[in-house]
């Protein structure tokens, strides 16, 4: 069956994304959404999200977002269908969903983690060597349903999971997918501009606090930093205000891998990206986390100075 007939046959539809929502998981969210109230008006579409940047409320839909699924959602009732999106594990799952999409009657994930076991929902559209679960999304939707809004939230999605373009998972059909979404008129300047290369003034501080402080390991092929506790005070910023930071300390010339540690809910959140040669993904396994071969996270319970020299060690042993 495909996402049309799934949404033909239901009558309320709840969308979850993973936690900490990053670009990706807020434009599939948004996207399946719009697609949904711009065909389908005889369905109440809830969607469901963590807190996420200000600055990708620019998406249609993305203000309706609920920050948790409490039990009286839906009257209490288990939605006809339910939407898992770019999340490869239950454990994964934002907005206290996981138990709403096990009671769901129907449910899809779209997704592109190579950790997803492509078992979690009764349809798995999962393709791992895909820029962006928007992109997976796109190419599983009626194309000519496809409205502007749906387009918006679909492009800043991939704008965001390649990095404007610039990782390896960028493909011939994420520029034809791209193409097409330019054609239905979608604002990509404005879009790319304000979500993606622009930061707010306390981002920008913290940022180059961030940078000041990286060191650079294993001759130079990996760059690292922390943030305590103690600096978001002072730079009062939020988790979800440094989830881009890992971008910029990429941005270190000579160096294979990028490692960034924040503090997120009294454990330490671990975001790795390397360029070439490492499997950040099978070190992030280590943390209990997973994601990308380039791009990968996990958690921590370790103090930062412990799980850097651990890390270290494990993309050693890649790099021999």
């Amino acid at each position: 069956m495909t996402i049309d007939e799934f949404l033909g046959e239901a009558k309320t539809v709840a969308i979850f994304g993973h936690v900490r929502p990053d670009g990706d998981c807020v434009g599939s969210t948004t996207a399946i959404y719009n697609y949904i109230r711009d065909n389908f008006p005889g369905i109440r579409a809830d969607l469901f999200l963590e807190k996420f940047p200000e600055s990708y409320r620019i998406l249609r839909g993305a203000s309706d977002a609920r920050e948790a699924y409490t039990a009286d959602c839906n009257g209490g009732q288990p939605y006809d269908l339910a939407f898992l999106m770019d999340t490869p594990s239950f454990e994964r799952v934002g907005a206290n969903g996981a138990e709403c999409i096990r009671a769901a009657k129907k449910t899809i994930n779209i997704d592109h983690h190579i950790s997803n076991p492509l078992n979690l929902c009764t349809l798995n559209l999962v393709e791992p060597e895909a820029s962006s679960a928007c992109e997976v999304l796109y190419v599983n939707l009626d194309k000519a349903k496809v409205g502007r809004e749906t387009a918006n939230s679909l492009y800043l999605g991939i704008v965001h999971d390649t990095g404007a373009f610039k990782f390896s998972s960028t493909g011939k059909r994420t520029m034809q997918v791209v193409g097409d979404l330019i054609e239905k008129g979608i604002d990509f300047a404005k879009i790319v501009n304000e979500t993606y290369y622009t930061r707010t003034y306390k981002q920008t501080l913290v940022t180059g606090f961030v940078m000041q402080n990286c060191k650079l390991g294993l001759g130079g092929k990996v760059v690292y930093a922390h943030i305590t506790p103690e600096d978001m005070e002072r730079f009062g910023v939020t988790p979800v205000e440094l989830s881009n930071v890992i971008d910029t300390v990429r941005e270190v010339g000579g160096t294979e891998v990028a490692l960034f540690l924040y503090p997120v809910n009294g454990k330490y959140k671990i975001s790795l990206r390397s360029n070439y040669i490492v499997d950040v993904n099978a070190i992030a396994r280590e943390f209990g986390g997973g994601g990308h071969t380039r791009a990968a996270g996990g958690d921590t319970s370790d103090a930062p100075e412990v799980a850097i020299e651990k890390i270290l060690e494990l993309v050693q042993k890649q790099l021999t």
